[in-house]
């Protein structure tokens, strides 16, 4: 990935195309069957038109902040947006939570990644440092998207 450019240290690409073998082509495999089954488990639910509450077709419990404050946490429409999209329900994933689309997006990356490695033995390999940032980034944007649902609510 290194080498030296006019005696100075390369920095290494931001993604680059690189083999991987042994247990580590094999663990894609678990990637892979992680991805295919959020996205059936997003099949197999029905997204709630309310625009939360899907996860509790699941069993789980309604969402702790929504039920002690009325108002929805960052978290609150995931379950409902994932879902949706499978469905092709765009405008009500968008109004449960927009960053389901962030969610699915990097789920259909991973796995095609995963489906790339096990049939070819090369993966995408990114800059950590790099991608580092952009998961910040992208954290702090899912965290002030909801601040700002939860003060609007």
């Amino acid at each position: 990935m290194g080498g030296m450019i006019q005696g100075r240290a390369a920095r290494p690409r931001w993604i680059e195309f690189a083999p991987v073998s042994g247990w580590a082509r094999w663990s894609q495999a678990f990637l892979l069957l992680g991805v295919v089954v959020m996205f059936g488990v997003g099949a197999y639910l029905t997204p709630n038109p309310v625009g939360h509450g899907t996860h509790q077709q699941l069993g789980l419990p309604p969402c702790t902040i929504y039920f002690l404050t009325g108002r929805p946490c960052p978290s609150c429409g995931l379950t409902t947006s994932v879902s949706a999209i499978v469905h092709g329900q765009f405008a009500l994933a968008w109004k449960a939570n927009p960053m389901g689309f962030v969610i699915v997006a990097a789920a259909v990356v991973v796995g095609l990644n995963s489906l790339v490695a096990l049939a070819s033995g090369r993966t995408l390999r990114l800059d950590l440092d790099r991608f580092h940032l952009v998961l910040i980034a992208l954290l702090a944007l899912w965290l002030l998207h909801g601040m700002v649902r939860f003060i609007l609510a």
